[in-house]
């Protein structure tokens, strides 16, 4: 698309290119920590068709976001090099911003709805996450079609209306979630030894602190968005919001390794199988009374124990 018939001069310049630049810096080494996390899973887990579909195709998506915002990269700082109105244009933002993040999020929020939803079994809670992330969701695709290559002045105040909408309402949907993970979390924690409370403790802070981010992250791109003029700082966080939530995901799911050390199985000897019974039985009834996010598939793993297991060494 062309760019923006108004050029941008001195202080200006610096801080729209430099926000840009260095997010788009930091989003490639996000993808490089997705990539890992999608390696660590690969080779680890024997999941359920649908949890392999989600994680799939949230990395597709991801990666096709940072293929997007790469070619607008390339047009402000290649291709239009030297020509200070190139910066204003948008190119490929109206998919990399809004749409992809947005599909991300609310893929990410829903799955957590699910499983708060396995944990308290309220429809009424499921259905208000869920809610939340399509409402989130049509705000990304009203941002969209305003941000579609066009001259946009026009649409300034829809755009501000849409994006106060999307960044508004998945911050809250990813405050709500932390909260009920974490609620749900601390109520299990009186029904099981303090080994297995010491598990839950560590699940508590990782809910905690993934949906702390991301919700703090949404919260900075629209306060600065809405605040500051003439500049990008709010890239710093938008470009990069959905690999938060990727990178979060495969954290929650890849965190399944740490929690079958700190709490066994079963070992694989015939011995060891047999002292392992009371610790196995103990697993057994954590997972079948809360079968948390991070300890979904380890249900299926106890009982075909000791053919298989939720964590294998080979793809």
């Amino acid at each position: 698309m062309a760019p923006n018939s108004s050029a941008v001069h001195g202080e200006d310049y610096v801080w729209i290119t430099l926000p840009n630049l260095l997010a788009f810096a930091f989003n490639w080494c996000l993808l490089g920590g997705l990539i890992v996390q999608l390696y660590t899973y690969h080779i680890s887990f024997r999941d359920r068709l649908w949890f392999k579909i989600l994680v799939y195709s949230v990395f597709i998506l991801d990666l096709a976001q940072t293929c997007s915002a790469t070619y607008d990269v390339t047009q402000w700082f290649v291709y239009g090099w030297g020509d200070p109105s190139v910066i204003k244009g948008r190119y490929t933002t109206f998919l990399n911003v809004p749409l992809f993040t947005s599909i991300i999020g609310a893929a990410v929020q829903i799955f957590y709805g699910w499983r708060i939803w396995s944990f308290s079994k309220s429809n009424i809670l499921f259905g208000f996450i869920i809610s939340m992330a399509l409402t989130q969701l049509g705000g990304s695709i009203a941002t969209a079609y305003f941000l579609f290559p066009r001259e946009v002045r026009i649409f300034e105040a829809n755009i501000r209306q849409s994006v106060g909408v999307r960044l508004g309402t998945s911050a809250a949907v990813d405050i709500v979630i932390a909260g009920c993970m974490t609620y749900f979390l601390l109520k299990s924690r009186v029904e099981f030894s303090m080994r297995t409370n010491a598990v839950l403790t560590k699940l508590v802070r990782l809910t905690i602190e993934t949906g702390t981010i991301t919700a703090a992250a949404a919260i900075i791109d629209l306060i600065f968005y809405l605040t500051l003029k003439n500049n990008a700082l709010h890239q710093l966080s938008g470009i990069n919001l959905s690999k938060l939530y990727s990178n979060s995901l495969l954290m929650l799911f890849n965190n399944r390794i740490q929690v079958q050390r700190d709490l066994p199985l079963v070992q694989a000897t015939t011995a060891d199988f047999t002292d392992q019974t009371s610790r196995r039985q103990e697993w057994n009834d954590f997972n079948n009374r809360q079968s948390g996010p991070a300890l979904e598939t380890f249900q299926a793993a106890s009982r075909k124990w000791p053919s298989e297991g939720a964590i294998h060494s080979n793809p």
